[in-house]
């Protein structure tokens, strides 16, 4: 994924997306993680920084403003939407994209990091 490129990349339709059931999609050759909890979609890279296990197949949580997933190998917990480790072994946060849904299609696009 181009990150130079503020454009929007169709990433999945919303209808494949099932509610707080996570999705690995491949969009231009990255592999991203798609949850969807009502109306908010939230993505985020599908490998984890700590030793590459896939994101997907790891539980989410949404409890407040608490939106997690937890590796399924060691343990490392991201945030949703902000890619940022919440817990280690992990150290490294993942990519975060900004998300929108088109005429029923998801969207993302490389979060601004701040």
């Amino acid at each position: 994924m181009d990150a130079s490129m503020g454009d929007w990349t169709p990433a999945l339709a919303l209808e494949q997306l099932a509610d707080r059931r996570p999705v690995m999609a491949s969009v231009d050759g990255t592999q991203v993680l798609l949850v969807r909890n009502g109306d908010e979609v939230f993505a985020i890279g599908n490998r984890c920084s700590h030793m590459g296990a896939p994101l997907a197949k790891g539980p989410v949580t949404f409890a407040g403003s608490l939106r997690t997933v937890r590796c399924p190998l060691h343990g490392s917990t991201f945030d949703l939407s902000s890619g940022k480790v919440m817990k280690g072994p992990a150290t490294e946060p993942v990519p975060a994209f900004e998300t929108r849904v088109t005429d029923g299609v998801i969207e993302i696009r490389p979060a601004a990091r701040g």
